[in-house]
């Protein structure tokens, strides 16, 4: 056996992807990545071959489905399932950090949700359409969905996982999600945001093709709530500080 036809445990094969073992079930029970099963625990084993064809996606001209990849947040490389926190003191650094992110994912074949308030919500659109002007027939087609929070973290999950089917059924190989935590904070307890961050991260950011950024208002949230928060999004440590500050 050459070395590209090696195989790769479920764990090795995470970490050549840079991405989480769980994003790894989900493609290969959906058929997206090929592995094999080995032993009587049928456990997965993954040719090198085959996860450098993953990461460089379907051969031009070929019909087969294209493959969730790292997708880009903020002009940053993410795998998916990526969950980070931002952190912001000014409404406009909010607006310009949350138009960012989204900006490399708004577009055919792709799927945005930005959750916010209302005054929010215009900052961020006004600020993407200085870098995509075609934004507003995002909107009107559906790729770039805004709201605000619902009234409960449960609520707001099955809303989410509502919202995520109906993107991946629709065709989004990728979706691009902004959270304004402020929004939240302001309907439930410090507690509850805690809860709903570590829910939204089990139930839809590594069940769905998904990166997403939840904002701070620095000005807005105290120390100890700001240090749990970015305790609770680990994946945050991995990029400069600069592209989650503003």
């Amino acid at each position: 056996m050459s070395q590209s036809d090696d195989l790769l445990d479920i764990g090795q094969a995470a970490k050549f992807l840079s991405v989480s073992e769980t994003s790894l079930r989900r493609w290969t029970n959906a058929g997206l990545l090929p592995c094999l099963r080995v032993g009587g625990r049928k456990e997965r084993r993954f040719r090198r071959s085959d996860l450098l064809a993953f990461i460089q996606g379907p051969a031009a001209g070929s019909d087969r489905e294209a493959v969730p990849r790292p997708t880009e947040g903020g002009g940053l490389a993410m795998p998916l399932g990526t969950h980070i926190c931002g952190l912001y003191s000014t409404e406009d650094g909010q607006a310009h950090q949350a138009a960012g992110f989204l900006a490399d994912g708004v577009g055919p074949g792709r799927a945005c949700f930005l959750v916010a308030g209302p005054d929010a919500q215009r900052a961020v659109l006004a600020r993407l359409q200085e870098r995509r002007p075609s934004v507003r027939r995002d909107v009107a087609a559906g790729r770039l969905v805004m709201f605000d929070y619902v009234d409960s973290a449960l609520h707001q999950w099955e809303h989410w996982e509502a919202l995520m089917r109906a993107a991946v059924q629709g065709g989004a190989q990728t979706i691009h999600v902004v959270g304004d935590a402020r929004a939240l904070g302001a309907r439930v307890s410090p507690l509850e945001l805690i809860e709903y961050e570590a829910g939204y991260d089990e139930r839809i950011a590594h069940q769905f093709p998904v990166v997403t950024l939840c904002q701070y208002d620095v000005r807005w949230f105290s120390t100890l709530e700001l240090l749990d928060a970015l305790k609770g999004h680990g994946d945050t440590f991995r990029y400069p500080a600069e592209r989650v500050l503003a």
